[in-house]
């Protein structure tokens, strides 16, 4: 399904991925396409190497699961895993997207674990 995400000029600007080198920098931003709605999207280095990186190469994912590594040390993603999988939250998602058509999360089960444990008060569905 097609989707549109953005990048807002703040991001560049970061105190917070100033922290992180270029390519999980890079890798974060690769992250708002393969989220779904919700802003999660499965805990699978492999595959997000072959998608945000598809044609390097030299990035295998050893690479993006350290870059997942730091990005997590820095709050912009958080890691968990419950029965059916592991995944990946962005828990500011609803600060850096606008979601005009919104649909349900591929991953309810997580969704729901999601709002419930790891996204700050202030960005709660609904507040």
């Amino acid at each position: 399904m097609a989707r549109i995400r953005t990048v807002k000029p703040d991001l560049f600007g970061s105190y917070t991925l100033a922290n992180v080198s270029i390519e999980a920098r890079f890798l974060f931003v690769g992250l708002f396409c393969e989220a779904d709605d919700d802003g999660l999207l499965l805990d699978s280095p492999k595959r997000l190497a072959g998608a945000i990186f598809p044609h390097d190469e030299k990035v295998s994912a050893a690479k993006v699961n350290g870059w997942l590594c730091d990005l997590e040390k820095v709050q912009a993603i958080v890691r968990f895993e419950i029965e059916d999988g592991q995944y990946i939250g962005i828990p500011k998602w609803r600060s850096h997207q606008r979601i005009s058509h919104s649909t349900p999360s591929k991953f309810r089960s997580a969704s729901g674990m999601f709002h419930e444990m790891f996204r700050p008060e202030g960005e709660r569905e609904g507040e």
